[in-house]
């Protein structure tokens, strides 16, 4: 599957509250490699990415907008 078309359907799962990468991915159907997983949150936009160290997920969030 094309990293860009992932990217979209990833973040319109994406709200304002923490979301692990991997059930967002589950829910889709989708199972793709570790670096795949870099190259799709690379290509996330207005979305926060953070890895957890301790449980090793990649944790989703909207990003926060500033408005002038």
């Amino acid at each position: 599957m094309d990293i860009r078309i992932l990217a979209k359907l990833v973040a319109a799962r994406v709200g304002q509250e923490p979301v692990d990468l991997d059930e967002v991915l589950e829910a889709l159907g989708v199972e793709i490699s570790w670096l795949e997983k870099i190259k799709l949150v690379q290509s996330l936009e207005g979305i926060e990415a953070v890895y957890h160290a301790i449980s090793g997920k990649i944790i989703l969030k909207r990003a926060n907008v500033a408005r002038a």
